[in-house]
């Protein structure tokens, strides 16, 4: 069985992909590079942030 987390995962990745892909051209083609640039490590520090929190909390379960 797969867990209901991993299925919804699955089927919002494409939709965040394109979400993602969609801003990240409309900020190339109407916006300055500085802001696009800002915007892509403030995502990335979201998502170590959110895989540092994943990781405390299965060391804390077990």
């Amino acid at each position: 069985m797969v867990s209901k987390s991993v299925t919804i995962l699955s089927f919002l990745l494409p939709i965040a992909m394109v979400v993602g892909t969609s801003i990240a051209i409309y900020f190339y083609q109407y916006s300055s590079f500085v802001l696009l640039f800002l915007f892509s490590i403030g995502g990335l520090m979201l998502c170590v942030y959110v895989l540092i929190l994943r990781s405390q909390h299965h060391r804390s379960v077990r």
